[in-house]
């Protein structure tokens, strides 16, 4: 989808560093928006390798794409990327133990004037509840801003760390790594929820 919080006229930088990485490998990148996406792969004529979608659609798409096709989210290919790809799955999973009153940090890298379907303050903490049942609390924080003391959180949702260098999103993943704390970053955590992560982590060898 194009993000109403996205800046106008510009791909963000997932996006960007994506396609670039494709057209670097010789092959072909076809973009598309979700509306156009049934149309887009009955037009191509043959099966395309991988199909990669932003995490906030990632249920709608999975129900688009058949399932003889690789499908993943930017926010998995940066958690790879940038990080712990192993440790954000197990983070993810610590869903099952969250309990009523837990409270559960939602992390981004960047700043953005928030738009009132805010993927980090609306609609994840709406995901997680009614994925969950549970009365849990969330905190958020953003930009260059990460607690030194994680044991306030049953568990840390980051953002998929475009904004933030390498050692950076290593640094956050091994305080969390370090103080036992649950760690996972939103695409995984959405894929999860939508019952679609073991299918997302396929084209990546897990």
């Amino acid at each position: 989808p194009i993000d109403s919080a996205a800046p106008k006229g510009r791909l963000i930088l997932p996006q960007q560093q994506t396609i670039r990485d494709i057209l670097e490998a010789g092959a072909v990148s076809i973009v598309t928006r979700d509306f156009e996406l049934a149309e887009t792969l009955a037009a191509l004529g043959k099966c395309p390798k991988l199909v990669i979608t932003d995490s906030q659609i990632f249920g709608k798409v999975s129900k688009i794409v058949p399932e003889d096709i690789p499908l993943t989210s930017f926010s998995i290919l940066m958690a790879r990327y940038k990080g712990n790809l192993e440790q954000n799955v197990k983070g993810a999973r610590a869903l099952e133990q969250l309990k009523n009153g837990d409270t559960v940090l939602i992390s981004e890298g960047c700043t953005h004037h928030r738009q009132c379907e805010d993927i980090g303050t609306v609609k994840l903490p709406r995901w997680i509840r009614e994925y969950t049942g549970k009365e849990l609390q969330f905190q958020f924080t953003s930009g260059g801003t990460f607690p030194a003391d994680l044991s306030p959180y049953a568990l840390i949702v980051h953002c998929g760390g475009c904004m933030l260098n390498e050692k950076e999103m290593q640094h956050r993943l091994s305080i969390a790594k370090e103080q036992g704390a649950k760690m996972t970053n939103y695409g995984i955590c959405i894929a999860y929820i939508h019952g679609i992560l073991e299918r997302s982590l396929a084209p990546l060898g897990l």
